[in-house]
């Protein structure tokens, strides 16, 4: 298996929308609902765009078909520029091949490059294989999120995780 990363601007926005549809519907941890992705070409590119400047997209690629990505993202705000938001996806018939783990290494290389301090995230408190990805990048949970989300009748809490870079 050879994964290719592909950043930034590269990214297709009709195969992005395409692997964010199939893991709202492989699992209740995405904040999407299947049926609440709508597809709008221009937003999401607009998106691949703004994020590209103010952060970093990864997806991996293998024969032609997304199937991992991580966005960082970083507002232009002073107080807060220091830090970047995550959000991580791999689908389902690759995880556990350490993709999730090379996306996060290379995000986190980006992030010292690029002057960042804090990477923070969420993650529902059941999601152990996550939460084991996280803590051995060196993510420790700074609090939680009570009822967070609410999936088909059921309240589900959420980690709140960070990792300092030095």
């Amino acid at each position: 298996m050879t994964v290719k990363i592909i950043k930034n601007k590269q990214i297709e926005a009709d195969k992005l929308f395409q692997l964010m549809s199939t893991l709202d519907k492989e699992t209740n941890y995405m904040l999407y609902q299947p049926e609440e992705r709508k597809y709008d070409r221009k937003k999401l590119e607009t998106f691949i765009q703004n994020t590209s400047e103010n952060g970093l997209i990864l997806v991996a690629e293998e024969d032609s078909e997304y199937n991992g990505y991580i966005f960082a993202q970083v507002t232009p705000l002073t107080k807060i520029k220091h830090s970047a938001y995550l959000v991580i996806g791999v689908l389902s018939d690759h995880a556990g091949q350490g993709l999730g783990s090379e996306l996060l290494a290379q995000v986190i290389d980006w992030a010292r490059v690029s002057g960042i301090h804090r990477l923070e995230l969420t993650v529902v408190t059941e999601n152990s294989a996550a939460i084991g990805l996280y803590k051995k990048f060196g993510f420790i949970q700074e609090g939680v999120k009570k009822d967070s989300l609410l999936v088909n009748g059921r309240y589900y809490d959420e980690f709140y995780m960070a990792r300092i870079l030095d």
